[in-house]
């Protein structure tokens, strides 16, 4: 049940789109979504392990060079495309100035039919969202913004390595809604080294206080190769133990359900109707293209990256090369597996019918074990069940990884016996 992974050389020249499956070409009326990578930051956060660098905005107008050329090459290949979402995604991206910012959108509209796009996302660090940029990106059609607050606790966001100011978050929500963008998400972080619950509880009323149509809320990852992970090795921070982080994800959900939000994935909530649509693209595994330096795509079965390397990426562009890293045709084993476990995420969860008509494999009689097993213990939602549903309760949430791998396993069992 392995995928087929397609070798590439390290360092470019790197193969042109003639050396991908024939299953990518002319695809762009599957595409669903697309997004795009902007690298620069004003500095690195100690938790993140997104590519992104710092101090490098004198290379910016290079890099947009390279993703016009990028763009117009795929769109050539792929087709015409016409997304349903765009969403753009960092790094900052609006530590872009105003005029990079408007050449980005027009080169969007320039190389893609943006007549079906339903939600137009851009992230944002608050401290680097103004006027100007709000009316650049409310002028070409951004309808959606994700403001990273992570918390509203000085010592909280100086353990992250955060370089904004809680009261930056409010600022750039007003600005946001003066530029007619009102469809705002807050991003939160809890189980940070030092969180009490009442500090998170405090961290979740002043966002709410913002009145913002989604909140996304993640436990601290301890990512390999993090300046955070490091502190942690060495004894420098303390992780918040085990049972109180259980607490802190009950008491976020306790607290966004009495404030009229739904969780409809495991970390993201909304009020009714304003669920990510972009992010949704993903949980149901649709096609998508992803532009830029580090960029992920997916097409019908086949997935690629593209290299985590301004310069290898700006250079492949030039030479007329592909800037890919790696790329894998999946084996239905692990593309239906895969997908059970991103639909699983969902609040909703399996629609098992559904499932089969897709992927054709019966999925209720092969997972009926494990809906038994996990349903026995008030680990999956007896409502969606009678609905022909494999949905996650809160208990289950707390062990999602553990049902993710019974789920995987089943499903892939069927390609490797």
């Amino acid at each position: 049940m392995s995928t087929r992974t397609i070798p590439l050389p390290h360092a470019p020249p790197l193969p042109d789109y003639r050396h991908w499956p024939t299953a990518l070409g002319s695809t762009g009326d599957s595409i669903q979504a697309l997004y795009i990578h902007i690298p620069f930051c004003t500095h690195k956060c100690d938790y993140c392990d997104f590519y992104s660098l710092a101090g490098h905005q004198d290379q910016v107008d290079g890099y947009l060079d390279a993703i016009e050329r990028q763009m117009q090459r795929e769109v050539d290949f792929f087709g015409p495309i016409a997304p349903s979402t765009i969403f753009i995604g960092g790094g900052t991206p609006t530590l872009l100035s105003p005029v990079q910012l408007q050449r980005l959108m027009e080169a969007i509209h320039r190389y893609c039919d943006t007549s079906r796009v339903e939600e137009f996302t851009v992230e944002s660090n608050p401290n680097t969202f103004d006027a100007d940029r709000a009316a650049v990106l409310a002028a070409a059609g951004v309808n959606r913004l994700s403001f990273g607050a992570q918390s509203f606790h000085l010592a909280e966001l100086a353990m992250l390595n955060r370089d904004h100011d809680p009261q930056s978050v409010g600022r750039a929500v007003r600005l946001a809604r003066n530029a007619g963008i009102g469809n705002l998400n807050i991003d939160l972080i809890y189980a940070v080294p030092g969180q009490t619950l009442g500090s998170l509880t405090d961290n979740l009323d002043r966002a709410l206080e913002l009145d913002t149509t989604h909140l996304s809320c993640y436990g601290l990852m301890y990512e390999p190769n993090t300046p955070m992970t490091a502190r942690a090795r060495r004894g420098l921070v303390q992780r918040v133990d085990e049972e109180l982080e259980l607490e802190m994800m009950r008491l976020v959900a306790e607290r966004l359900r009495q404030a009229g939000f739904k969780r409809y994935e495991i970390s993201n909530w909304a009020k009714t109707g304003w669920a990510c649509r972009h992010n949704l693209h993903y949980w149901n595994a649709s096609d998508h293209l992803a532009w830029g330096v580090s960029a992920a795509g997916h097409s019908g079965g086949v997935r690629w990256k593209y290299v985590s390397s301004l310069h290898r990426y700006c250079d492949a562009i030039k030479r007329a090369c592909l800037p890919l890293a790696e790329m894998e045709c999946l084996a239905p084993g692990i593309r239906w597996a895969e997908l059970a476990v991103l639909q699983l995420r969902l609040a909703d969860g399996i629609d098992l019918a559904g499932f089969e008509r897709r992927t054709g494999l019966p999925a209720a009689g092969m997972l009926s074990e494990i809906i038994n097993k996990y349903q026995s213990h008030g680990m999956l939602d007896t409502a969606a069940a009678s609905r022909g549903q494999m949905a996650l309760t809160d208990a289950g949430v707390a062990i999602s990884d553990s049902i993710f791998a019974d789920v995987f396993a089943a499903l892939g069992a069927r390609f490797t016996t």
